[in-house]
């Protein structure tokens, strides 16, 4: 036996197919002064209405098996006196009319909902009990909803209109009763003026937007929606219409497609490189600097990946940055890295990457901004060259040098091997200067500096001491005697004659003289050995030229 329950007493009956929005529409109900009941079927909601007094339903209009239109058809059969409402985002003119004509609805919300309105529609509805009890469904939906909703004839003059639909247009009821419905309808140029009883008049529907004009002139965008009511002969009798203002939304919408131009023309004539990246890392939309920066037509750029832009070396580096950027784990990224032109040449540029994402976090591209830096690039590499590099020969210079033996030092320290640091001066050279000038002079540097590269390993360091001084760094050694062999190829390679300048001189005088110093056995750090290799220098000009000699305690000053 069900209790009857105590007066005032309100219960909400909820139903949808969808568990996830059920309970959304619960939680929109969980401060009202309610009891809410819910069902995910007709079937079901039907057994809660059999056991409990229900004053409210508000069901979706699409559910599998009966349909929220079927179901509240029964329902009012077994509920009468309850009101009955339709929550859906599909919006069927034609059920909405066979549900009006039958009184099974109050009123239909729209997907999705604004929660405000739905708690405020729901005390409506509650608050409507008793009149939903005396059987004025119909003309509460007429009056009260906010959509503008008109009867035409079936020569398309105006029957009734509701309250709302008089607010839209300012004509009141009495005024545009039996006026044509082309006296909303604005005249353009060029364009024709819909006709739609013809389309009705065969059965079908007609929904879209159109620019109408109130009484008193005032023009404003509407959406509209038409369905034909047909007797049993399936002859137009009626035309019922739905009308929104929706002057609000299209200024939303005329201002994003603003936003939008400026974004587009910024971005076309920005004098960077921009990008719109998908998330698989493709190409979307790329402005003219990019083209030129990369070599391609917009057309076959928008077809790419920054992948395939991507050198091999370079590429798992960039996926996993491009994981991070879009995981959150770091704002922005910013690198100077590599892109493939399209005839495969290296360019360098300066990458901006950051994610856009929605209002709820989700990321949805990559905007991207490439920025050319091979001048800047080529003018680092210059100074590098002036700050690390000798002018004339191309070798490392002292500052350099001294970086290299360092490194070899620590190196030979952590393997327990040999480093052989090599001073060697060009013997005579200040003759083929007096002799032939200083153009001969530095054309035969150049060329001293060719044959020594020739003569070490890759790892090995030559080096320019200054005027016609050179050190060699001979890294992991592994005995002495590999040394004396690459001062005795050195001696060997400056020796042969050299032809030089325009009328190809002859010269065979020179010669050089190499002084040898070993680590750990002459010295523990790089000032040390290299101040015995200039002593064993000097004492193999000493000894003659053209030879070499190493270091050894009886050559240090003052023994």
């Amino acid at each position: 036996m069900t209790l009857a329950p105590p007066p005032g007493f309100r219960t909400l009956l909820l139903v949808d197919d969808e568990p996830a929005l059920l309970n959304a529409l619960k939680r929109e109900f969980r401060s009202a002064p309610y009891e809410v009941l819910t069902a995910t079927s007709g079937e079901e909601a039907l057994a809660v209405l059999a056991d409990r007094d229900v004053q409210v339903i508000l069901s979706d209009y699409r559910m599998p098996g009966m349909s929220g239109v079927e179901f509240l058809a029964q329902a009012r059969a077994l509920r009468p006196d309850a009101v009955r409402m339709v929550l859906s985002g599909y919006a069927d003119i034609g059920a909405v009319i066979a549900a009006i004509n039958q009184g099974n609805i109050y009123k239909f919300l729209n997907k999705p909902w604004d929660g405000e309105e739905l708690r405020a529609v729901t005390a409506q509805a509650f608050a409507h009990h008793a009149l939903v009890r005396r059987g004025a469904q119909f003309s509460q939906i007429f009056e009260n909803t906010s959509e503008g909703i008109f009867i035409l004839d079936r020569e398309g003059r105006f029957e009734t209109v509701n309250a709302a639909f008089c607010a839209i247009t300012g004509y009141n009821e009495a005024g545009i009763v039996g006026q044509d419905h082309h006296c909303l309808l604005l005249p353009q140029p060029g364009r024709p003026t819909p006709e739609f009883m013809e389309e009705l008049a065969d059965g079908g529907h007609w929904r879209g937007e159109l620019w109408l004009q109130r009484r008193d002139g005032q023009v404003f965008p509407a959406a509209l929606t038409l369905s034909p009511v047909c007797d049993g002969n399936r002859r137009l009798v009626q035309v019922v219409g739905l009308c929104a203002d929706i002057t609000e939304r299209k200024g939303r919408e005329i201002a994003l497609l603003e936003s939008e131009k400026r974004f587009r023309d910024f971005m076309e004539f920005a004098p960077v490189g921009m990008a719109i990246v998908n998330l698989d890392g493709r190409l979307g939309k790329v402005n003219q600097a990019l083209c030129q920066i990369l070599g391609y037509s917009r057309e076959a750029l928008e077809r790419l990946s920054f992948e395939d832009l991507t050198p091999d070396e370079d590429l798992a580096a960039d996926l996993a940055m491009w994981r991070r950027l879009r995981q959150g784990e770091m704002p922005v990224w910013q690198a100077e890295k590599r892109y493939l032109r399209s005839d495969g040449s290296p360019v360098w540029v300066e990458l901006t990457a950051a994610v856009l994402r929605s209002t709820q976090g989700v990321a949805q591209c990559f905007d991207v901004q490439v920025e050319d830096i091979s001048e800047r690039r080529r003018d680092q590499e210059k100074i590098r060259q002036l700050a690390y590099f000798d002018a004339l020969t191309g070798l490392p210079n002292r500052r350099l040098l001294q970086d290299r033996l360092e490194q070899a030092l620590l190196r030979a320290r952590r393997h327990q091997q040999q480093v052989g640091v090599l001073f060697l001066d060009l013997d005579h050279f200040k003759q083929v200067n007096d002799v032939h000038g200083h153009e001969v002079g530095d054309e035969l540097l150049s060329a001293a500096a060719r044959r020594l590269t020739r003569c070490v390993r890759q790892g090995d360091t030559v080096a320019r001491q200054g005027g016609d001084e050179f050190i060699v760094v001979l890294a992991e050694v592994g005995a002495p005697a590999g040394v004396i062999r690459a001062a005795e190829t050195i001696i060997a390679s400056l020796a042969a004659p050299y032809e030089l300048g325009q009328a190809r001189i002859r010269v065979d005088v020179i010669t050089a003289s190499v002084g040898i110093a070993l680590f750990p056995a002459h010295g523990s750090d790089s000032q040390t050995l290299m101040k015995h290799a200039d002593l064993a220098m000097y004492a193999a000009k000493q000894a003659g030229r053209n030879g070499y000699r190493i270091y050894d305690e009886g050559l240090a000053p003052g023994v």
